[in-house]
């Protein structure tokens, strides 16, 4: 462990009662957490190999939930094994002993440990020749149904907002799914969604899928290997927006935006490529030519039938 930073302790220390120090930064190595009560106990080992020792510090339910709260991450104890920074304080017991809590975190570990980790899946996506089938899609001809992967998260997202004013204004027919991201089960959540998605195309229609996983952090679930290869065989085209930190989502999928307004930009121009193939002048001779027909005098009979699934 190297120190990188030490906040002086103040103050006097009084006999027989623990001194606690305001707080030292370390870099060390993460190794063996594990679960105790609602938070985590950590062995911290020097990372120069010629220096020795080992420090036990405790990490608490309560900074773990003001972490996943504040940044998004979810912090599984496997995926805090290996070189961290860390800011640590520490207290003197009166026999000697010294215990350690973890008080902070640098996030620079994590995300290099998760880029190793998406490379390896990346590779295995591509060995499997799944990595562009998404890119190779052709863009839509037309714009009908929209499948919505959405956060649940009670918060307003402008592209969420503008799809459903798309929706309510009859320019398209919008499918939603929330799901509430970067919380325990979101995998399985996302996996279902995609199984969703493709039951509407099997069994009606549908033109694209939307991800807007919304303000976080981590996202690790879009970095998934088994939900990767899902996204990656379905035979529709998927849009998604840019997260805070990098996705293999943002690589596989057929189209990666920053902002929601470039999102937008995209799908009305698929709208405004139906409207040219449309022929919009034939429709408007259509329309004045049925106009003109005279109603007739008496209603004509209408068959009974009994009702039947419709399709497009």
């Amino acid at each position: 462990m190297t120190d990188t930073d030490h906040d002086a302790p103040t103050g006097a220390n009084e006999p027989g009662r623990p001194h606690e120090s305001p707080g030292l930064r370390v870099r060390a190595r993460v190794e063996r957490p594990r679960r105790h009560k609602d938070g985590l106990t950590l062995e911290l080992q020097p990372v120069d190999p010629d220096r020795t020792g080992r420090l036990h510090a405790f990490l608490s339910g309560d900074l773990i939930r003001e972490i996943q709260d504040a940044t998004g991450i979810l912090l599984d104890p496997g995926a805090i094994i290996g070189e961290h920074e860390l800011k640590l304080t520490f207290v003197a017991e009166p026999l000697g002993n010294l215990t350690a809590g973890v008080a902070g975190f640098v996030r620079d570990a994590f995300l290099t440990g998760w880029a190793e980790q998406d490379a390896v899946v990346r590779d295995g996506l591509e060995a499997d020749y799944l990595w562009v089938r998404q890119h190779d899609l052709p863009v839509p001809r037309r714009l009908r149904r929209v499948f919505l992967i959405e956060p649940d998260d009670g918060a307003q997202h402008p592209l969420v907002n503008a799809l459903a004013h798309w929706w309510d204004q009859g320019a398209i027919e919008l499918i939603r799914h929330p799901i509430a991201f970067e919380q325990p089960g979101s995998v399985a959540a996302l996996r279902h969604a995609f199984d969703c998605a493709i039951d509407q195309y099997e069994w009606g229609s549908l033109d694209v899928v939307v991800v807007d996983p919304g303000c976080g952090f981590a996202f690790r679930e879009l970095s998934d290997d088994g939900l990767m290869r899902q996204v990656a065989v379905l035979p529709v085209p998927v849009i998604t927006r840019r997260a805070s930190s990098p996705t293999l989502l943002d690589g596989l999928a057929h189209r990666c935006f920053d902002h929601p307004d470039e999102i937008l930009a995209f799908l009305a121009g698929i709208l405004r490529q139906e409207l040219r193939l449309a022929d919009r002048a034939r429709l408007d001779a259509i329309a004045e030519l049925i106009e003109a027909i005279p109603k007739p005098t008496r209603k004509a009979k209408t068959p009974h039938g009994k009702p039947g699934p419709l399709f497009d």
